[in-house]
């Protein structure tokens, strides 16, 4: 097995065992824990996912598209994601009497100071998870993931059981990042030095530093509107409807970070060969989308069942939500994938000009559909959504030289097949009002009609369909 091969497989293994523990935990824990209580944690996540972008602030990604690589560099970034945590530590311990008045909820006020420590926390181990990416060695993550998520799993479960409600969730958080960070130090094998260097710092910084903003203004426009519905509305609302966003983000956001540990690396590499870097591009966004669009597709058109099957009737008016995000992400691996490839041919001007386009568009539309309602949100962020993909195609044709129709041509096949599983799926859906059985018929009939159409398309990854099925049936 070479490589990149080795470095998939591990890839998946690491972030979906882990995902999948986590998922099970979740689904039990929010058995346990009214959904008010997720809509607090939501309200200081507002907050802390737009400090969490400074801690890394692009130099990760700026360590990897480096070709020479120096252990100065690594200790410089070490040095800064440090100092950068420390800081905003202290800053949220100050300010969370503010945050609590802001929403007016005292109990936020003790909330922020303890889940503001995984910014300390995460940043021990950055530069160690960077290092393991480089190298393609995701088997030490996966270790690492899966021991952290099962302790932290069960530490959870046991404190919601025992009444601990949001504390639970705080607690999860907080167990988790400690193994995972102790763990990745451990396996790594790095420790960092007191070394940091100023030319270091500026060289990754006027790569990374464009990322950064890019981040905190796409950041931004992600949280806007949970700040919005969690002053506005209600806890328990911000609650289903994070809810819905977090669900239909869990294939596609997971499944692609797995490929682009994966993309990313090799599209550095091949950066100064251009038809190699097309080809790259094309055949990675068709698997992504492969493997994407039809967990999207079945959760889009299966998301009551499923909803009331697992996580019982109180959450099920987060089910509209859940269709409404899961067409959102269906271009979200095209829309990162367009950015990662700029990005990996040194570009990453061309994104930030991007996004100074697409963004104002966003915002405007998110503004008013906040005035609307809810489900208004929705709607507008897909169209921004839309937008945002339209812009970044045509960044990359202008970073790599390939045109708005060969980038659509390459993909219209897989889209097709899976717009048809979804009108199958719908259908047969509609003959069954029990949720389970509508559900468990729904994936059937869904899983047996997407593999038919790929034979029947003749989609480039039946190759690895029939090569797989020969694998099962010579065992």
């Amino acid at each position: 097995m070479s490589r990149t091969s080795r470095g998939m497989v591990w890839s998946f293994v690491e972030r979906f065992s882990s995902q999948g523990i986590s998922f099970i935990v979740g689904i039990i824990i929010a058995r346990l824990v009214a959904p008010e209580m997720y809509g607090l944690i939501a309200l200081i996540t507002v907050f802390i996912s737009f400090a969490q972008v400074f801690i890394d602030s692009g130099f990760g990604s700026a360590l990897i598209q480096r070709q020479n690589r120096t252990e100065v560099d690594y200790n410089t970034v070490f040095i800064f994601n440090m100092v950068i945590s420390i800081t905003l530590y202290i800053v949220f311990f100050f300010a969370a009497p503010l945050i609590s008045a802001f929403y007016e909820e005292p109990r936020l006020t003790l909330l922020t100071r303890f889940v503001a420590l995984n910014f300390v926390i995460s940043s021990l181990c950055i530069v160690q998870r960077t290092r393991l990416n480089i190298a393609l060695d995701f088997k030490t993550q996966a270790k690492a993931t899966v021991i952290a998520t099962i302790i932290s799993g069960i530490a959870g479960i046991v404190l919601a059981y025992d009444g601990f409600e949001v504390w639970a969730l705080v607690a999860q958080q907080l167990v988790f990042q400690s193994i995972n960070a102790v763990l990745l130090i451990r396996f790594s094998h790095w420790l960092p030095k007191f070394q940091f260097s100023w030319v270091s710092f500026k060289s990754m910084f006027s790569f990374g530093s464009k990322l950064l903003i890019n981040s905190l203004i796409t950041n931004l426009y992600i949280n806007i509107a949970n700040l919005v519905i969690g002053k506005h509305y209600s806890p328990t609302t911000l609650a289903f409807y994070n809810r819905g966003f977090t669900l239909s983000q869990l294939p596609s956001v997971n499944i692609e970070a797995v490929l682009q540990r994966i993309i990313y690396p090799i599209t550095c590499e091949v950066q100064d060969a251009h038809e190699r870097l097309i080809q790259t591009y094309k055949k990675y966004l068709h698997l992504s989308h492969f493997i994407i669009l039809p967990i999207l597709t079945l959760l889009c058109v299966l998301s009551a069942p499923l909803i009331s099957v697992l996580l019982t009737d109180k959450w099920l008016p987060a089910a509209e939500y859940v269709s409404l995000f899961c067409v959102n992400f269906m271009v979200y691996a095209w829309t990162d994938q367009t950015g990662s490839v700029t990005n990996a041919v040194g570009r990453s001007d061309l994104n930030l000009k991007g996004t100074f386009i697409k963004r104002p568009i966003a915002f405007a539309a998110l503004f008013v559909a906040l005035g609307i309602s809810v489900r208004a949100v929705c709607y507008a962020t897909i169209f921004a959504s839309l937008f945002e993909l339209l812009v970044n195609m045509y960044f990359t044709k202008k970073a790599v030289q390939i045109t708005f129709l060969d980038q659509i041509k390459s993909q219209w096949d897989v889209l097709v097949v899976n717009i048809l599983t979804g009108l199958i799926v719908y259908l047969v859906s509609l003959l069954f009002e029990i949720a389970i059985l509508r559900l468990s018929v729904g994936v059937v009939i869904g899983f047996v009609a997407y593999i038919c159409l790929t034979l029947l398309f003749r989609l480039e990854e039946r190759k690895l369909l029939i090569e797989l099925y020969y694998k099962i049936s010579k065992r």
